[in-house]
């Protein structure tokens, strides 16, 4: 099992990414130093510092705190928990549906904020909790994005460049009982709207030799998932529902064996 580095080193290391130093990067999250300072020197970083450094690093505030392994804010957290079902049903649109991607994503962009639930989230299921390894980091990002085993393993499949593995196997990657492998991370940065570069500073695992995206529409892809974590259950079916009208209209630009419905791997 691969260990993750500190938050410390993954954060110095986004910041070498970016071309700043740590007087830059303060400047930009406008925070004292000395807070950052704490940080690389191995302390835990403040709630307020992560929200404000996310931005300064170009990242969703969310995964940052993510990265640090602190617990998501409830107003940061995926707004329904239900919905995961939904958004792994639109992995076989996004993958097989010829230009659908910014269709579908401009419908969830268009979809109105609704109040977040009343009450606690859902507590974090006990086969959802990861080691600090590479793989949970990995895992982490996906919940973050309310993707579970079977949403992972379908957009791993089909955004993320033909990697077949069953949900049980995404499962294993998060609790260390799988390598994951350049290949298999590159396939994960397709759909996690995370640059490859980030990821390979933040696991240590080398990307430079990965080629670009097979999907065509990765990019929006990434995007529309990300999106997607603001709306309800019942907004997603909306766009499922309109996923599946898109698949009658355009069936004759398919080919023939994917005019039926395509599961995926599970």
């Amino acid at each position: 099992m691969k260990k993750l580095p500190t938050f410390g080193v993954q954060l110095m290391r986004l910041a070498d990414l970016r071309g700043v130093d740590v007087g830059s990067l303060a400047r930009r999250a406008t925070v004292a130093e000395t807070e950052i300072m704490s940080v690389l020197d191995g302390g835990e970083p403040d709630p307020l510092l992560l929200r404000r450094l996310a931005p300064a690093l170009g990242l969703h505030q969310s995964d940052l705190f993510v990265i640090a392994g602190r617990q998501v804010p409830d107003d940061l957290a995926p707004l329904d928990a239900t919905a995961a079902s939904v958004i792994s049903s639109l992995a076989w649109s996004l993958t097989y549906l010829p230009r659908a991607v910014p269709e579908l994503h401009q419908l969830v962009k268009s979809l109105p904020q609704q109040p977040r639930p009343q009450g606690p989230p859902p507590p974090t299921p006990s086969y959802q909790q990861y080691p600090s390894s590479v793989g949970g980091l990995v895992l982490r990002l996906l919940h973050n994005r309310n993707l579970n085993w079977i949403g992972s393993a379908k957009y791993l499949f089909g955004v993320g460049g033909g990697n077949m593995l069953s949900a049980s196997t995404i499962g294993m990657i998060g609790h260390g009982k799988k390598t994951l492998t350049p290949e298999l991370l590159a396939g994960f940065a397709a759909f996690l709207d995370i640059s490859s570069r980030d990821l390979s500073a933040l696991t240590g695992i080398d990307l430079t030799s990965a080629g670009p995206p097979i999907h065509p529409d990765s990019a929006e892809a990434a995007e529309l998932i990300w999106n997607a974590r603001r709306l309800t259950v019942d907004q997603l079916r909306q766009v499922d529902d309109r996923a599946h009208a898109i698949r009658h209209e355009r069936a004759d630009e398919l080919e023939p064996g994917l005019r039926c419905s395509c599961p995926g791997p599970v």
